[in-house]
């Protein structure tokens, strides 16, 4: 079979079978050539535009996007979601066919690695309230990989997303991500004093690491481990010098972890997020600097542009190589994640609450290009960015300024054009892929996802305890008179529990509850916000079990 022969398989399967029959516009698809097919017309719409699978009328269709959709809600459309009065035709179905247009309309043989696709593996949190996330993951190999989570847990897996052990829990920890050098060493950076980096010597068991140097980040964002000699972070989101907030600054050490130097990076940002580091010497880092002309608004990111810093000698020295385009750039705009293909190709996320878009290079990043992500959706927010090639790949994040949403978006063209992606996974914060071509690849979101030509497998069945099972945050928190009231349940037989609220990029506000031998049942507790107002995330830990929310306080 071909890959054409496949596509006209799918769609003989969407309606039952290759001798079922449909209405309306019927089995369009039977009986033509492969040149037949692709200048075919339907209802006198065009059915495929070679080489743009997400223009093509068959994508849309299928997905229920404008024109089509009248009979699943899409506004404004005026055809019926492709198959009408049937299930819809599966995501990665749709996406084969999509990834066959873009490719040309080939009748080349049918490949497992042409049939890629996302799915959600077994790690905990998959379907749950928004607000709860993976922030990071990292792979030394296609099946072995860790990932840290909103519920200040680390989990790993050695058969690929199938089964997930949990190797640490601290209530108190903010992770925000992950760097390995082999199978038993790696690191993982916290938003959380005093344990602002954790490390493990065994791939099982983690350590705080105790000799960070004074004017090292405050709080470590990002990760890049070149070896197990040589690590950068970087750090903080924060911007500087607005109200308390922390410096800008990274840290390196060369000789695995005995000793570390500190870098200010004062002259050269405001905030630093993620870094990339291609030899010991040689790398990146991105975040923001304010223009302090410019007011910096309630939060101190109004007058924030993005930087995107590179260094050939160690972090003794940086240039910003985007200062050229401080004209495209708006105002409350900053580099989230970055990610080099290889020595030409490399793409930079920025986070902006009110416009999508990405930077682009193509020349081993000495120009960069400002893309705007125009999908459907109007996808903003946005954080993890992760392409396969120079013109497949993907992007997500949060959604709103009020964390609602956690839309996807994907482009076929380099950026040219982008279409609704949810359905590969939703707030995304990092991809990682491995092989050149990638063959496998995971997204670090509501869920760890995996991007493989395979299904991963149900996870074995085991014993749950009750408690375990035990939701204990209710969605309907609610704010009375400046105070917000927040709904809790305590399972039987608790030990101990402790409820943690962050500011939403990741800064402890405070400890509201800690109870030893709790009562058990439903209570309410009521956390009083001082004057601040925006999006939380709200943690209850009870003895082992962590559960997260995102919490949103209008001003007084």
């Amino acid at each position: 079979m071909n890959r054409f022969e496949r596509v006209i398989q799918i769609l003989d399967e969407a309606i039952g079978g290759p001798t079922a029959s449909i209405g309306a516009h019927g089995t369009f698809w039977r009986g033509l050539t492969r040149d037949e097919f692709v200048t075919q017309q339907v209802f006198d719409q065009t059915l495929i535009v070679v080489g743009r699978g997400g223009d093509s009328n068959l994508v849309k269709a299928l997905r229920g996007e404008f024109p089509f959709g009248s009979n699943t809600g899409t506004p404004g459309a005026i055809f019926r979601r492709m198959p009408a009065g049937r299930p819809p035709v599966p995501a990665d179905q749709i996406a084969f066919i999509e990834r066959w247009i873009d490719d040309g309309c080939p009748e080349d043989a049918l490949s497992s690695g042409l049939a890629l696709t996302w799915r959600a593996t077994n790690a905990p949190m998959a379907n749950q309230s928004e607000g709860k996330r993976y922030d990071d993951i990292w792979f030394v190999t296609p099946d072995l990989g860790w990932g840290v989570n909103s519920d200040g847990k680390i989990l790993r897996t050695t058969d690929g997303g199938t089964v997930w052990d949990q190797q640490f829990h601290d209530p108190s920890t903010y992770f925000r991500c992950l760097g390995f050098a082999s199978k038993t060493r790696g690191w993982a950076g916290t938003l959380s004093e005093p344990a602002r980096l954790l490390e493990t010597y065994d791939g099982a068991t983690w350590r705080p690491v105790t000799n960070l140097p004074d004017g090292g980040p405050k709080m470590i964002c990002g990760l890049t481990v070149v070896n197990e000699s040589v690590l950068y972070a970087a750090g903080t989101n924060y911007p500087y010098p607005f109200s308390d907030n922390p410096p800008p600054a990274m840290m390196k050490t060369g000789d695995g972890g005995r000793t570390w130097t500190a870098l200010d990076m004062r002259p050269y940002a405001s905030l630093l997020v993620d870094t990339y580091f291609m030899t010991s010497e040689k790398g990146w880092v991105v975040g923001g600097k304010a223009d302090p002309t410019i007011a910096a608004g309630p939060d101190g990111r109004a007058n924030i542009k993005p930087v995107v810093l590179f260094t050939e000698d160690g972090g003794q020295t940086w240039t910003n190589r985007v200062a050229d385009l401080q004209d495209v750039f708006l105002f409350g705009e900053w580099g989230w994640k970055i990610q080099f293909l290889d020595e030409r190709i490399g793409f930079v996320s920025l986070e902006n609450f009110s416009e999508g878009a990405i930077l682009k290079t193509i020349d081993g990043g000495n120009r960069w290009t400002r893309i705007k992500i125009n999908d459907p959706q109007h996808n903003a927010n946005l954080e993890g960015i992760g392409f396969v090639d120079e013109n497949r790949g993907w992007v997500g994040g949060w959604g709103t300024p009020a964390f609602v949403g956690g839309q996807s978006s994907a482009t076929n063209n380099g950026g040219q054009s982008w279409t609704n992606a949810d359905e590969i996974g939703k707030f995304i914060n990092r991809f990682r892929f491995l092989g050149t071509p990638a063959k496998v690849g995971y997204a670090a979101g509501a869920t760890v996802y995996k991007y493989s030509d395979q299904p991963v497998p149900a996870p074995p069945p085991m014993a749950v305890s009750p408690e375990a099972t035990t939701s204990l945050l209710e969605s309907d928190t609610t704010t009375d008179n400046g105070q917000v009231r927040i709904p809790l349940t305590v399972p039987d037989h608790s030990s101990h529990v402790v409820v943690n609220i962050w500011e939403r990029f990741g800064r402890h506000v405070g400890q509201i509850l800690d109870e030893s031998n709790p009562a058990a049942g439903c209570r309410t507790l009521v956390w009083n916000p001082a004057g601040r107002s925006g999006s939380f995330i709200v943690r209850v830990t009870v003895d082992d079990n962590s559960e997260s929310q995102i919490i949103s306080v209008a001003p007084q």
